[in-house]
């Protein structure tokens, strides 16, 4: 059976990404820097050159809830393109150093008008990819936080980021880095919580834990922890 890339056409290929990065500015941020806070303007779109980032909601109190994360190669603010939205309704931080590439909308639609009508159906399919992509994730994270009881929440998201980009071979297994407050951001639940579920797991034997540092052990990082 052939590989299911084959059946896509319009992936696009590194040279219509170079180009489409040619006609952007590109502007690197530190860790921990905001890029889009909710009500601000919904009028640019970012490709993350480099670094990972986090999109998150938070209530009236303050209390984040983590709802992706995103790196190389990934879109940030797609969704003004395709609907009427005058302002932003997430915020989206750097984890790490990153690399941004910024275009306006206005700006460009004139170039799928112009020097990049020859990719714009390319880019438009790789941000569409990415729209139903993190739909998926969100009704994925939806479900868990509806069915799900904490332990599992936890376990599944330790799962999860074993796939990230920043995840680790390691000797026992895959190793992770990441603190309990930000796992409970991911989950839903208080920091000492996590702390409590990390050293259940511990305990059985399916993790390591020394700060902010877990080894999910062996087979554990392709399978549930329960």
């Amino acid at each position: 059976m052939r590989k299911l890339a084959e059946h896509r056409p319009l992936a696009p290929q590194p040279e219509h990404v170079e180009r489409f990065l040619q006609l952007c500015h590109r502007r690197r941020y530190p860790s921990k820097a905001p890029i889009i806070r909710p009500g601000d303007v919904a009028n640019t779109l970012y490709y993350v050159v480099d670094g990972s980032l986090a999109v998150m909601t938070e209530d009236e109190e303050g209390r984040e809830l983590i709802l992706a994360y995103v790196s190389a190669g990934d879109y940030i603010g797609e969704m003004g393109l395709f609907m009427e939205a005058e302002k932003r309704e997430v915020l989206v931080r750097t984890r790490t150093p990153c690399e941004l590439a910024e275009i306006s909308y206005e700006r460009l639609f004139q170039l799928f008008d112009g020097p990049l009508k020859d990719e714009c159906p390319r880019i438009l399919f790789a941000i569409a990819t990415q729209i139903t992509t993190r739909l998926l994730h969100t009704s994925r994270k939806a479900s868990r936080l509806a069915f799900m009881d904490v332990t599992s929440r936890v376990a599944r998201t330790l799962i999860d980021l074993c796939s990230e980009p920043d995840a680790m071979s390691h000797p026992d297994g895959t190793q992770i880095r990441i603190s309990r407050q930000e796992i409970s951001r991911i989950v839903g639940c208080s920091r000492e919580m996590v702390g409590r579920v990390l050293k259940q797991l511990e305990e059985e034997g399916k993790i390591s834990v020394s700060g902010k540092t877990i080894v999910v052990f062996g087979q554990q990082a392709q399978q549930p922890l329960q």
